[in-house]
């Protein structure tokens, strides 16, 4: 589902949202009275939300508001880059501050547990954050952002904060080349199993993403179940072939979603009509790093 929101006004994008949500058929398919749904935005670096780095806190909070409405309890978090901890990054981004006023209480991304994942693809053992491991079910809130390794990050690449913060820097170190990386994302996602993924593309990031970028408006908000189908979508919007973003191409050829026009139905507003060619992002594959190839 695609949704107009001109801005970040709390009242137009509280009504983007539940438009959003009621076309997928309304928070009721998405959690049940008495159930812990863990909210998971886009933090990578606790920052202002103007600069579009992180989902934006009016998008959060009106997303918590109908599941608190539905009679669900709710938890958020993200697992930030680097060293920061999550509750400074939650505190830079106002997430923490409107957490508050919900009376949301924050989940434990900092620490993790080793979970068996037999089905793995790239791994049959997962390191996941314990806020997520003691939910009953996730509604992820990513950010649409270029990314220089993999062209855009979006639905996918968001699910990434759900490993803690240390054993990000493993994962990367032992999945260096992009396409690899990818499929350690399959693997993620697969774990996870969001039930709902709304993308905050009020504001979007063109450019030197996902934290260098500039803020280029686009006015939508997009709702999915698929964060295949969700993340292509993204991409022909911003004009980018989603065959050039590895982690919608390793996904898509492990059977985690579609991103073939196709096999996607979209409602709301026609995917023509928001189109913007002029968006600033690489429109061609990365290389994958050959198999000898060692990275510092």
């Amino acid at each position: 589902a695609i949704v107009r929101c001109d801005s970040y006004d709390q009242e137009l994008v509280n009504n983007a949202v539940k438009n959003g949500i009621d076309l997928l058929g309304g928070i009721q398919m998405i959690c049940k009275p008495q159930e812990r749904i863990l909210l998971k935005p886009n933090v990578l670096l606790g920052t202002d939300p103007n600069n579009c780095v992180v989902t934006h806190f009016t998008v959060f909070k009106a997303v918590a508001q109908l599941v608190k409405e539905y009679g669900a309890t709710v938890l958020y978090g993200d697992s930030p880059a680097g060293l920061q901890t999550m509750s400074t990054a939650m505190q830079k981004s106002q997430l923490a501050r409107v957490a508050g006023e919900l009376q949301i209480e924050p989940g434990d991304f900092d620490h993790g547990k080793a979970v068996s994942f037999p089905d793995g693809i790239c791994s049959k053992q997962l390191t996941i954050a314990n806020a997520v491991l003691d939910s009953d079910g996730v509604i992820s809130l990513p950010k649409l952002k270029t990314h220089g390794l993999t062209r855009m990050t979006g639905a996918i690449k968001n699910q990434y904060g759900c490993v803690p913060g240390h054993q990000k820097g493993v994962y990367h170190a032992q999945f260096p080349d992009v396409y690899k990386f990818s499929r350690l994302l399959i693997d993620i996602n697969r774990f996870v199993k969001p039930r709902l993924y709304v993308m905050d593309a009020v504001y979007a990031m063109e450019g030197n993403g996902p934290q260098s970028g500039e803020p280029k408006k686009l006015g939508l908000l997009l709702f999915s179940t698929d964060p295949v189908a969700l993340d292509s979508v993204a991409c022909r919007i911003i004009n980018l072939n989603p065959r050039f973003v590895p982690t919608i191409k390793e996904c898509e050829d492990a059977g985690l979603g579609s991103s073939s026009e196709d096999d996607i139905e979209i409602l709301g507003e026609p995917l023509l009509s928001c189109v913007d060619k002029g968006f600033d992002v690489v429109r061609s594959a990365p290389i994958p790093v050959p198999e000898n190839v060692i990275l510092n």
